[in-house]
């Protein structure tokens, strides 16, 4: 560290440096003053694009709105937030159950696409590959699934593919995947007494045969 002799030598030496330094000094805190207010400003966006949507979202659970141009609204506005996708996940439940599968295909294709939450994620794809199932369409529904692990959702998928095998015509591994389905539930459970019901049949039919 150099040692100034006198304080005019010291102040002379802040002087020269304050000419060396001033403009980068300057710039730094300008652009942390820049970094300080866009976060806020994107922190205080986000916030109020969150509360925009969860006011439409609601609007859609009190049936107040029309559900498919509200869901649209979600969609091309507010897609990053969660809202979106769980009105597609409702709308598509909707469409499902007026036989528009279709319709239901374009909202769960959407979440899986441009969702960001995994959990919702996964009940899209899960729904859509029974959606799939539903029309026969067999192959989609196998691609869909094809090596698909999610912690949580592997009764789910194990269950899909108990299905996909028996349209397949495949009993044997259907048993398989009914069987892994059922390790992760509890009996009682109301999905434990369906796929339960499956295997039971499968198993009644090989005998029989």
């Amino acid at each position: 560290m150099e040692v100034y002799k006198t304080e005019e030598e010291q102040v002379q030496a802040i002087k020269q440096w304050w000419k060396e330094n001033a403009v980068s000094l300057i710039a730094g805190i300008a652009i942390g003053a820049v970094v300080i207010g866009g976060y806020k400003y994107w922190t205080e966006s986000k916030h109020n694009q969150a509360k925009q949507a969860s006011v439409i979202y609601s609007e859609i659970l009190s049936s107040n709105s029309d559900k498919a141009k509200s869901t649209e609204i979600l969609k091309s506005d507010y897609s990053g937030t969660p809202y979106a996708a769980l009105a597609a996940l409702l709308l598509a439940k909707d469409n499902v159950n007026a036989s528009d599968y279709d319709k239901a295909i374009l909202q769960l294709t959407w979440i899986i696409d441009n969702g960001h939450d995994d959990s919702v994620q996964h009940i899209a794809v899960q729904r859509l590959a029974r959606v799939y199932l539903s029309q026969n369409k067999i192959a989609e529904a196998d691609k869909l699934v094809a090596g698909v692990k999610a912690s949580g959702f592997e009764s789910g998928y194990s269950e899909i593919r108990g299905d996909i095998n028996l349209a397949k015509k495949l009993p044997v591994q259907a048993k398989e995947n009914y069987r892994l389905a059922l390790t992760s539930l509890k009996s009682g459970d109301q999905r434990y007494d369906i796929i339960k019901m499956k295997l039971d049949d499968l198993t009644q039919e090989s005998k029989a045969n």
